[in-house]
C-alpha cells in the first residue's frame, strides 16, 4: 500500500519550526506597534472549556440591609441581582507561505532555514497582532474598518476603483490609512452585493485607496455610505472597547446593557476641540461610577493635541509593561486629572477622534491553549496539493471579556 505524504513536510522541517517560532514570546517590536494587546495579553487566561465560555457577574451589592433596635428582626436577605455572561471563542487565523525548494535547500541548516522563513513568519505575527488583535480591541465587533465616501474608476484591473473614505462616518469608523495595508483582502458590502478586493495602492493623503475588484454580485458602482470590512470578518470579530461603551445601549455577553446598565461603559461625544475638562469630567464620572481609569489610550494625532495644551496639566512618562519575558515601555503622557495622575499612551489602530479610558485589570483575553503557530499532530509546515509551496497557519480562539464593563470610558467625535 503507497504511503500518503503528499500533505506533510518532513521531521526535519517541523522540528526546525517548533525549535524555533513554536514557543516563542511575544515579540518586542510588535508589543510596540500594539500597545493594548500587549497589555491585555499580560492578562491572557486559558480557561475556554469546549466552545462556550460562561461567568457570573454580579450587579451591585446585596440590600438586605437597615438598621434595628434591640428586640426587632434582622432584616430580610435580598441578595445582589446576578447574570451569566456567555460567550463562545472568536476564531482568527493568519497564514504563511514558504516556497517548497527553499524549505527543503535548507532543511538541515538552522541559521539558512532561519533566512528563508523568519521574514514570513515576523510578518505574520506583525499583522495578526496589529489588525486582527489591536485594531479590533477599539471597534464594535461588527468587523467595520471604514465606508465609502466617494468612488472612481470601472472597478477592473485595467480601471480600478479609487475609493474615497469618509472622515465623518455614518455607517462605519472614520477613514483610517493604517487599516488598509497594501494587498490586503476586503469585502466592500453594497446593496448591489457584496464585493472581494484587494488593496493595490493607499495614497499619501490618507483619504484614498486603490481596489482591485475580484469578484462582484450583480455589477455596480458602490456608492456612498457602504460599509468595508476585512475579509470574512463581518460580525465575527471580538468584543472591543466601542462595544463596552457603545452610542446606543445593545447587547454584550448574552445580556442586555438596558436590562443592565452596569454593562455599559460611558460614552460621551465631543464636538470640536477636545479639552483637559473633558478628560476631567469622564474621569470623575467612572470615579463616581466604579473607579478611576489605570489607563488612557488615543491616537498619535490626538496625543498631539494634549501635547500642545496646558504644560501644568500634564507631565511625561513611560509605561513599563512586561509580557512574558520582554519588558516594553510605552512612551506616553502622564495627564494629572481631579482623580491623581494617569498615563495616556497611543496606539496607530485607535480611531483618531476617540480617547478610551479603562482598568486594565478588570480587562482579561479567554483563549484556548494552542493560541500561535498551529501543530497538527507533531506538523507544523503542510504542503499544498496545487502549489510548490509549504504552508503555516497562525492564529486562536479568544475573546475579550470585560468583568466591569462600566469602568470603561469613551470621549469620541472631537476634532483632529
Amino acid at each position: 500500500m503507497a504511503r500518503n505524504t503528499a500533505l506533510s513536510a518532513t521531521h526535519s522541517e517541523n522540528s526546525l519550526f517548533k525549535e524555533m517560532y513554536g514557543s516563542s514570546e511575544d515579540n518586542a517590536l510588535l508589543n510596540v506597534k500594539s500597545p493594548l494587546a500587549s497589555i491585555i495579553m499580560k492578562n491572557k487566561k486559558a480557561d475556554f472549556v469546549g466552545d462556550q465560555f460562561v461567568a457570573p457577574v454580579r450587579f451591585g451589592s446585596a440590600v438586605g440591609l437597615g438598621y434595628r433596635s434591640v428586640g426587632q428582626n434582622l432584616p430580610t436577605p435580598v441578595a445582589a441581582p446576578r447574570g451569566k455572561a456567555i460567550f463562545q471563542a472568536k476564531r482568527a487565523y493568519g497564514s504563511a507561505e514558504f516556497d517548497r525548494e527553499a524549505i527543503k535547500a535548507s532543511r538541515n541548516d538552522k541559521g539558512a532555514f532561519a533566512k528563508v522563513t523568519v521574514a514570513d513568519v515576523e510578518a505574520v505575527e506583525e499583522g495578526f497582532m496589529l489588525h486582527m488583535i489591536e485594531r479590533a480591541l477599539f471597534s464594535d465587533s461588527t468587523g467595520k474598518i471604514g465606508e465609502v465616501s466617494t468612488v472612481s474608476g470601472a472597478g477592473t484591473t485595467a480601471s480600478p476603483w479609487v475609493i474615497t473614505g469618509a472622515t465623518t462616518g455614518t455607517n462605519g469608523p472614520k477613514h483610517k490609512k493604517r487599516n488598509y495595508p497594501a494587498g490586503a483582502r476586503l469585502e466592500l458590502f453594497t446593496t448591489a452585493g457584496v464585493y472581494q478586493m484587494t488593496v493595490a495602492v493607499v495614497s499619501a493623503s490618507s483619504t484614498t485607496l486603490t481596489c482591485t475588484t475580484l469578484a462582484t454580485g450583480n455589477v455596480a458602482t458602490p456608492v456612498a455610505a457602504d460599509v468595508i470590512y476585512w475579509e470574512g470578518n463581518k460580525d465575527g470579530e471580538c468584543v472591543g472597547l466601542a462595544q463596552l461603551a457603545p452610542a446606543s445601549a445593545g447587547t454584550l455577553y448574552g445580556l442586555s446593557q438596558t436590562t443592565f446598565p452596569q454593562m455599559r461603559g460611558t460614552r460621551t461625544s465631543i464636538t470640536g476641540t477636545i479639552a483637559f475638562d473633558d478628560l476631567n469630567d469622564l474621569v470623575s464620572d467612572l470615579e463616581e461610577e466604579i473607579g478611576s481609569p489605570d489607563l488612557a489610550i488615543c491616537s498619535h494625532s490626538a496625543k498631539s493635541l494634549f501635547k500642545n495644551q496646558a504644560e501644568d496639566a500634564k507631565r511625561y512618562s513611560v509605561s513599563e509593561i512586561k509580557t512574558g519575558n520582554v519588558k516594553v515601555g510605552f512612551k506616553g503622557i502622564e495627564l494629572m486629572s481631579d482623580e491623581g495622575a494617569f498615563p495616556m499612551i497611543s496606539s496607530q489602530m485607535i480611531p483618531d477622534d476617540e480617547i478610551y479610558f479603562v482598568n486594565t485589570k478588570y480587562l482579561q483575553l479567554v483563549m484556548r491553549e494552542d493560541f500561535g503557530w498551529f501543530e497538527d499532530d507533531g506538523i507544523f509546515m503542510l504542503r499544498d496539493q496545487n502549489k510548490d509551496v509549504y504552508g503555516a497557519r497562525y492564529g486562536g480562539y479568544f475573546e475579550l471579556f470585560c468583568s466591569k464593563p462600566n469602568s470603561v470610558g469613551r470621549l469620541s467625535g472631537f476634532t483632529v
